[in-house]
């Protein structure tokens, strides 16, 4: 069964992920990717509420997102005024060829329906010697262990459905034409907090992540239950339940190259 997350219901809460959890990484790794040169052009694809966008519309670098989401885009308004937005699909990007410099998706390329699709159309709409690269988890690597996992049946099962393993999306880029493909591990979040605060803050909630936002309310409701019971349980004993994780957020790249796009070969 296809699993896929209504963005629409969720904008208005989806944002909350970036005051909880530490992504300095991430925005360290997007930051090198853009780089310095105010003449850039650069284009986020499912660039969701425009939290990364909003990290350059003050640095004079033209920025661009597209979601297929027009409540998120609403929401992206706000965070990147500067921005110009788009309502459309990564597997066609409206716009003509060599058009950026820079393409770049976040926690977004799993959502993609064609991701091979959407790799075509990132190497058509970049410029010569222009870079793209992705962002996301590899539950493919066997080295991540998250609450989620343990208390939510099936999810780990459903991520390695919907995420490609770094090494297949290196090779969907070479097949796209892309040269120096490589993937690097760009943050590691170990996360540790008490499961009863958690609850409270919203950290569980159906929205707080696509990894719940996926399940049906049967599937969530059996999950907060078996959190709910394991917090009972340890506090009959006198403790404190503790949630942790300990993920590994990837960036995979790859570069045109110059000379096939100056020839017309792509």
């Amino acid at each position: 069964m296809t699993r896929s997350v209504d963005y629409d219901r969720i904008a208005t809460t989806y944002d909350r992920r970036y005051q909880q959890n530490d992504y300095s990484g991430v925005e360290a790794a997007l930051i090198a990717f853009v780089g310095e040169h105010f003449d850039q052009r650069v284009l986020e694809v499912g660039c969701g509420t425009g939290h990364w966008l909003g990290l350059f519309c003050g640095r004079g670098i033209r920025v661009t997102g597209l979601d297929a989401s027009a409540q998120v885009l609403a929401y992206a308004k706000t965070q990147a005024p500067k921005a110009t937005l788009a309502l459309g699909c990564a597997e066609h990007l409206p716009w003509t060829s060599d058009s950026f410099d820079r393409v770049f998706c976040i926690n977004a390329f799993h959502h993609f329906q064609d991701k091979v699709a959407f790799l075509t159309e990132a190497m058509r709409v970049l410029r010569p010697a222009g870079l793209v690269m992705t962002v996301g988890l590899d539950p493919h690597a066997g080295v991540d262990q998250w609450y989620i996992y343990e208390y939510f049946d099936n999810v780990l099962e459903i991520d390695r459905r919907r995420y490609p393993a770094s090494s297949q999306i290196r090779e969907w880029m070479r097949a796209a034409g892309f040269a120096d493909c490589v993937t690097h591990e760009i943050q590691h979040m170990p996360i540790r907090f008490a499961a009863r605060t958690a609850l409270e803050q919203g950290r569980l909630d159906k929205s707080a992540t696509s990894q719940l936002s996926v399940l049906t309310d049967e599937e969530y409701r059996q999950g907060i239950d078996r959190v709910r019971e394991a917090i009972e349980s340890a506090e009959v004993g006198g403790e404190s339940l503790c949630l942790s994780a300990d993920l590994r957020l990837y960036a995979t790249f790859g570069a045109v190259p110059s000379r096939v796009k100056e020839t017309g070969a792509v």
